[in-house]
């Protein structure tokens, strides 16, 4: 009778030893997550939050989206001739990023004054 459970033993301490290894290996030697970047300006200025909020179509070159653009108010803006900010037609992807950088507590320069 000892000679037949021997096998079945055999397996379910092997089964054990895999399982167990399996879980120390899963839970307690994964790598820590990575920190998140930080993106700081040459004089120290932490701009992590802006690079963060930046929609992906605001940071790529895009002459034809400029060119679209350019009849929002965009000059009227670079002038600042309107006497409040939220007077001007702005592109969605800006309100995106201001509402971004609003969440994280930035407060644009454009709205400042």
């Amino acid at each position: 009778m000892r000679t037949l459970l021997q096998p079945l033993v055999q397996r379910i301490r092997t089964l054990a030893v895999v399982l167990l290894g399996f879980c120390l290996i899963t839970t307690g030697f994964v790598a820590p997550a990575a920190a998140a970047e930080t993106y700081v300006t040459p004089d120290g200025e932490d701009i992590t939050a802006v690079v963060d909020c930046l929609p992906e179509e605001l940071s790529e070159g895009d002459l034809q989206r400029a060119i679209a653009e350019s009849g929002k108010d965009y000059l009227e803006r670079v002038f600042n001739l309107k006497d409040d900010y939220s007077d001007y037609d702005i592109a969605a992807a800006e309100e995106e990023f201001q509402a971004c950088l609003e969440s994280k507590g930035i407060t644009p320069a454009a709205q400042q004054s």
